[in-house]
């Protein structure tokens, strides 16, 4: 337990120009206008330029205050009354809609499976089409961090973390439009099996 706790507070985290959070093991050092650090159990070094604070972690968790409800006298006055009734023994108001329910929306069981089906691979393919496009986003970031290092003159060394997280999300990019080619061909072989099966067109929207 005491060790736990003592890692914990050799963590910080160094919060990036570019709105990027890295949590560091320890404490970062710099020298030369360089920062190294450690995360994950891998060394990286980053211009100090691109740090824009150095946060210790955990931070002060702070309590949020309880707001108090405030009512009118006459308000108050009439939830004690009420109050008041109740401990006399005077029973509740009767709730009508408990007592007499509204009729449930009549609805085809079947529409709303095929439905909930569709709505299901439509969602797979817009969640593999976004994660394909923050990937492809964060390497262009990289790429124009990277590109702006070396024009101000910062040798390799001095930028490994970009190097490094560039080289991870152009590895995940193929899996990313693999995951969107299997998402569109389970849609399509979904919309053959509900034509075979006689479902309208409209349930599959």
């Amino acid at each position: 337990m005491n060790a736990l706790l003592l890692l914990l507070t050799l963590t910080s985290t160094l919060v990036l120009r570019s709105g990027d959070r890295i949590v560091v093991e320890g404490t970062p050092r710099e020298a030369d206008g360089v920062y190294t650090f450690r995360s994950g159990g891998l060394l990286y070094s980053l211009p100090a330029s691109e740090v824009l604070r150095i946060e210790d972690v955990p931070a002060a968790v702070k309590e949020t205050p309880t707001k108090k409800l405030r009512v009118s006298e006459e308000e108050r006055k009439r939830l004690l009354e009420e109050l008041a009734k109740n401990h006399d023994g005077q029973p509740p108001q009767p709730q009508k809609l408990l007592d007499d329910p509204p009729p449930p929306p009549a609805s085809d069981p079947d529409e709303a499976h095929w439905r909930a089906r569709a709505r299901a691979h439509e969602e797979n393919i817009r969640r593999a089409q976004e994660d394909l496009a923050l990937l492809e986003m964060r390497a262009e970031e990289l790429r124009e961090q990277i590109h702006s290092f070396v024009s101000l003159g910062y040798q390799p060394r001095q930028f490994t973390y970009q190097t490094t997280q560039l080289a991870r999300a152009l590895e995940q990019i193929p899996a990313a439009k693999l995951e969107i080619t299997r998402a569109e061909r389970a849609w399509q072989e979904f919309q053959e099996d509900a034509r075979k099966a006689g479902v309208l067109p409209g349930w599959l929207r």
